[in-house]
């Protein structure tokens, strides 16, 4: 007997394509109080939906690159969502894979994309829209279980978000400047020299701390933008705060520098000022910050965009997206947005 108060919502993605499918549940969980809510997520995901607990019933752990790697790992995952005998599931990823999931999990109303992988199997297809953001192309799915959800209901988007915040203890309580350098992709990094003249220069211009995060991958990276007299007021977290822990940490924060990557989407989910950093991608492609007070800073080249999602390394051999963005221009930037929060 399948429950049709009972929702999953899966997302396996990119860790910035997570925070803001967390849009998207807020979204369901005012349409739909008292219905039961699941997120079918990755295990950063579950540490990203544990910042919001008032949001989800439960969280289903699809751990695809160990646990349930392979066709066994699958089948152990369909029998999972099949007991759960949920009402609906809805997709934003579109993957095989997740493909998959949804055509073989049993419930009776399957909803996704009409270009994810499998979409014959579902019974709510919708279109993947461009030049509009990611969270407008996602809560157009949420017309298969709401009707209503359309247009726009009349609550602030990412007001129950930040409502139901519950962070890890960080250590770090006071506010503290954030930077983010890394990126999965190497295109998409501001020089790492530009950073060290920016911190500089924030250094000299505020009192702040700065907290340079990210993750294990980025350890070595913050470790060598960090400014030799920084008289311990640069902090190098990255690696060492779970993913709820930097969304607390960035709750407190009067600003995040970062390239366009995951940190500019959590930042989103607390609203937390930011300068997001564009260069072989386009704000166009559906990912500009979301927060109340953000900027973009990038060039208009007749080069870029280059890519969707970023490559290794430029087409062209320039980076001229990345290298003629100062760390004056954003320092200037920066210190607008320190002013206001003081």
């Amino acid at each position: 007997m399948y429950n049709q108060h009972c929702h999953i919502i899966v997302q396996t993605g990119f860790i910035g394509d997570i925070a803001l499918t967390m849009f998207l549940i807020e979204e369901l969980r005012s349409a739909k109080p008292y219905d039961k809510i699941i997120f079918l997520t990755t295990p950063a995901g579950a540490e990203i939906a544990k910042a919001f607990p008032r949001l989800l019933n439960e969280t289903i752990i699809f751990d695809k690159r160990n646990e349930h790697s392979g066709i066994k790992g699958l089948i152990a995952m369909i029998r999972t969502i099949r007991e759960v005998q949920a009402g609906s599931i809805l997709s934003v990823h579109q993957s095989f894979r997740t493909g998959l999931l949804l055509a073989c999990s049993s419930i009776p109303i399957r909803i996704g994309y009409r270009t994810a992988s499998l979409s014959l199997f579902l019974t709510d297809r919708f279109p993947y829209q461009k030049g509009v953001h990611e969270i407008e192309r996602q809560r157009l799915l949420l017309k298969a279980i709401e009707p209503n959800v359309l247009p726009l209901q009349n609550f602030k988007r990412g007001s129950m978000l930040r409502a139901s915040i519950t962070g890890e203890n960080t250590h770090y309580t006071e506010p503290t400047i954030v930077i983010a350098p890394g990126s999965v992709w190497e295109t998409k990094k501001w020089p790492a020299h530009y950073f060290t003249e920016l911190i500089s220069i924030l250094l000299e211009k505020t009192t702040h701390t700065i907290s340079l995060i990210g993750s294990h991958n980025d350890a070595k990276l913050c470790a060598s933008i960090i400014p030799k007299e920084h008289k311990g007021r640069v902090l190098n977290l990255a690696g060492t705060m779970t993913l709820n822990q930097s969304i607390h940490l960035l709750r407190n924060s009067p600003i995040l520098i970062a390239n366009d990557s995951a940190p500019i989407h959590l930042a989103a989910l607390v609203n937390c000022p930011t300068i997001a950093i564009f260069g072989p991608t386009h704000p166009a492609f559906g990912f500009a910050p979301l927060s109340e007070h953000s900027m973009i800073m990038q060039m208009n080249l007749a080069c870029r965009p280059c890519s969707i999602h970023g490559q290794k390394s430029c087409p062209i051999g320039t980076h001229a997206c990345m290298k003629e963005i100062m760390p004056t221009h954003i320092a200037e930037q920066a210190l607008k947005f320190l002013v206001s929060d003081a």
